[in-house]
């Protein structure tokens, strides 16, 4: 079995969409209830930053790859890291077009 910097260099080298799976099903869990947590049990909106990770995985890959060789908690660490930072971008987003519309609702009154 490989481990998780293998797994990538192996995409990175190959764009092996097979060891990028293996890598994506190992991490889900992780990553799926950290997102649940940060975005305060909104499961639609986790699965959207669930999937932004897992893009930004797939287009950082090669300068993620250098990062994780050699340390075996050091993805995890990336892709939760990653997590923080896009739940926190899509919590933003959202209170910003609240805030847009109230504001366009008292305009309109």
């Amino acid at each position: 079995m490989k481990d998780d910097a293998e797994l990538l260099m192996a995409y990175v080298k190959g764009d092996s969409e097979f060891d990028f799976t293996e890598l994506v099903e190992r991490h889900l869990p992780l990553v799926y209830s950290a997102a649940v947590r940060m975005v305060n049990e909104d499961v639609h909106l986790a699965q959207d930053v669930v999937q932004c990770v897992f893009t930004d995985l797939a287009r950082k890959s090669s300068e993620v790859a250098t990062r994780v060789s050699g340390d075996r908690e050091a993805l995890a660490g990336w892709l939760y890291t990653s997590t923080r930072f896009a739940a926190a971008t899509a919590i933003r987003a959202i209170r910003r077009r609240k805030r847009y519309e109230d504001k366009a609702a008292a305009m309109s009154e």
